[in-house]
């Protein structure tokens, strides 16, 4: 009797053992996949906020190309008032060309990154975009001035040899804000295009590599073409 007893809590044992073996086991199967999952999950959320850095880096990039593109369009039409203001500087009585100035940039790509849910994961140097913005609405103000300006003395165009200047060769009193602006406009013109070609451009172009997992490209000195 002694004997079966034996045997009968060695089996109990035995099973018990094999039992507690299997929950455990059974356990950390279930532990490792749903450590598993949240390790898929965050993967997958990485390359999903990774594909958003990439499209938004592309898009702004489009949209401060096709910006400097039209800086330097703009910059040949301020070519032609800075030499109208240099041949008035030189005692010349030119003719003053009436406002042909022209800013469009809707900056809808910058702006979307600001109220995007995922602004946190666009790695990029948004103080440059801020003091970018403010620098282009100072622009586009000015030329916004010079064009009301210009269109409220158009009517005086029409006798250019006494609309526009005093018996001395000097520039009449309501047309001497003209010399003063066409500067300003156009060194403002200038440090944005700069400003786009030769670092918002190649950050934007690092950025991308870097998402990309791509290495980085050595910086060239000269100026990135517009398209």
């Amino acid at each position: 009797m002694k004997a079966i007893l034996t045997s009968a809590m060695a089996v109990a044992s035995t099973v018990f053992q094999s039992e507690w073996i299997k929950y455990v086991f059974e356990l950390f199967v279930v532990f490792l996949g749903v450590y598993l999952a949240f390790l898929f999950t965050d993967y997958q959320e990485d390359l999903r906020e990774r594909d958003i850095q990439v499209q938004y880096y592309e898009n702004l990039e489009l949209e401060l190309r096709i910006l400097a593109s039209t800086l330097n369009r703009e910059d040949e039409k301020l070519q032609v008032h800075l030499r109208v203001v240099e041949e008035i500087e030189e005692g010349k009585r030119p003719h003053i060309p009436p406002s042909d100035l022209l800013f469009v940039y809707p900056g809808l790509v910058r702006d979307a990154a600001f109220y995007s849910k995922h602004f946190e994961s666009l790695e990029y140097d948004f103080d440059e975009i801020i003091w970018g913005s403010y620098g282009l609405a100072a622009l586009e103000k000015q030329i916004d001035s010079f064009n009301k300006k210009s269109d409220a003395l158009l009517p005086t165009l029409v006798n250019p040899d006494e609309c526009c200047y005093a018996e001395d060769g000097s520039l009449l009193d309501h047309w001497q804000w003209y010399p003063r602006l066409v500067r300003s406009i156009y060194n403002n013109n200038r440090i944005a295009a700069e400003g786009i070609l030769n670092q918002a451009l190649p950050d934007l172009q690092d950025n991308m590599r870097k998402a990309k997992n791509l290495p980085l490209l050595p910086r060239d000195s000269t100026t990135t073409p517009a398209n």
